[in-house]
């Protein structure tokens, strides 16, 4: 667990970084360090997900953030309007998009990138919370999709 927390913080400063000497504005940052269960996070909505952001603005995007789903929480078939990047660091879930074949559940440690404006769906498996790390460069937002 110690190998995959060292490769989520290290994914996270190296993105981090890019992201602000992209953009042309890297600023001096102060360290700073907190514990899992010192998080803040942000409900979505009642008994589905929350965010922890750790850089950027999700309202405006590019922003980098941890997502944490419940046991057994379905996302539902859905879109959002651009790509996404994302790591999960917790758990293990089934992520489904159409026009791929599934390719079953992903532990802790594995990545995908989601294409927008892609119906897909993610599942997190009933015996414990999932985090995900997701980087995105445009605003979150989030589109129900009718199943198949």
């Amino acid at each position: 667990m110690k190998t995959l927390s060292k490769f989520a913080a290290a994914l996270v400063v190296v993105s981090a970084f890019g992201l602000a000497v992209a953009k042309g504005k890297a600023e001096a940052a102060a360290f700073q360090q907190t514990s899992y269960d010192k998080l803040a996070w942000t409900e979505m909505m009642p008994g589905g997900p929350s965010v922890h952001v750790l850089w950027g603005d999700m309202k405006k995007g590019p922003y980098g953030l941890l997502m944490k789903f419940p046991a057994g929480f379905d996302s539902g078939p859905h879109t959002h309007s651009a790509d996404y990047h994302g790591v999960l660091v917790k758990g293990r879930m089934t992520n489904t998009s159409d026009g791929v074949a599934p390719g079953g559940a992903v532990e802790s440690g594995s990545t995908w990138d989601q294409p927008g404006k892609v119906v897909h769906r993610n599942q997190c498996a009933p015996d414990s919370e999932c985090v995900m790390l997701i980087a995105q460069d445009k605003p979150f937002d989030f589109a129900p999709a009718k199943a198949k």
